[in-house]
């Protein structure tokens, strides 16, 4: 990571699995150098219930939002078996977020 942010010159990352490293502990590590890009873990969406993924939502941009460079949501593409209804509230709960800070 180190090669790719000094050498090559990301200024961004996407693509983050929860048992490999959440957008959290890669913002802590590297955010103060780039951006990071979703984070809500694809599994996650998929067996959540709503107020876990708001919740979630919630303290991933607590965490992440702070200084700038961070933009929520999921931590890869979305696939046809994420249920809708759960990828439409992370949605809505990040613009509830923003709406009250």
């Amino acid at each position: 990571m180190e090669d790719l942010i000094e050498e090559v010159g990301i200024d961004a990352r996407h693509s983050f699995e929860d048992t490999i490293e959440d957008v959290v502990t890669a913002n802590k590590r590297f955010g103060d150098r780039i951006t990071m890009l979703g984070g809500i873990d694809v599994d996650f969406l998929c067996r959540s219930n709503e107020q876990e993924i708001r919740s979630r939502v919630r303290q991933t941009l607590d965490d992440c939002m702070p200084g700038g460079g961070y933009c929520l949501g999921s931590g890869n593409s979305i696939a046809n078996y994420i249920p809708v209804d759960n990828y439409l509230v992370m949605l809505d709960e990040g613009r509830r977020y923003v709406a009250i800070k």
